[in-house]
């Protein structure tokens, strides 16, 4: 009996080491260095010239400058390879890049709909599903917009903050 507990235990063990390192994920405590990038400081007059300077006539790509969790210095790596897609007609697309997270950031596209609070400077996402989420925009100016947040990780509360740049005109 004891060595078959043994076997079950070494099986399960090798099992999800298996798993583990067929998966593109990283740790998220595993920051990169460090460098500067400005941060957009201002925000759009008018709910309609936010609109289209995050989504343009149809859509707009943004990719991951810069991704910090609190409590970790440095960005991670694993977000630089993000991009958010948002369309004109309130929908958006996440691709998490080749490179996975974990966490929130386990499947590499996700869709759903968004929706400016512009009185706020808040994105929502999903709003009314279970993975609905709140984002704050410290800044959108000059093709570069700030997002802040909290993101539960194991029943404790962060603060995380990205910086996204989009090469449109």
């Amino acid at each position: 009996m004891k060595n078959l507990k043994k076997l079950q235990s070494m099986l399960l063990l090798s099992a999800t080491l298996f798993l583990v390192a067929a998966c593109s994920l990283v740790d998220l405590d595993e920051p990169g260095p460090t460098a500067p990038v400005d941060a957009p400081d201002g925000i759009p007059a008018t709910a309609a010239t936010f609109m289209s300077e995050l989504a343009g006539d149809n859509s707009r790509v943004w990719k991951a400058l810069t991704f910090e969790l609190e409590g970790l210095s440095g960005f991670q790596l694993c977000r630089l390879d993000d991009t958010f897609t948002f369309f004109a007609d309130g929908t958006y697309r996440y691709d998490g890049g080749e490179v996975l997270c974990g966490g929130a950031d386990d499947q590499r596209i996700k869709t759903g709909i968004w929706e400016l609070d512009f009185d706020n400077r808040q994105l929502i996402f999903d709003r009314g599903t279970s993975i609905a989420y709140v984002s704050t925009v410290a800044g959108l100016e000059n093709n570069r917009i700030q997002l802040t947040g909290e993101v539960d990780i194991f029943g404790q509360l962060m603060d995380i903050e990205g910086i996204y740049e989009t090469d449109a005109n």
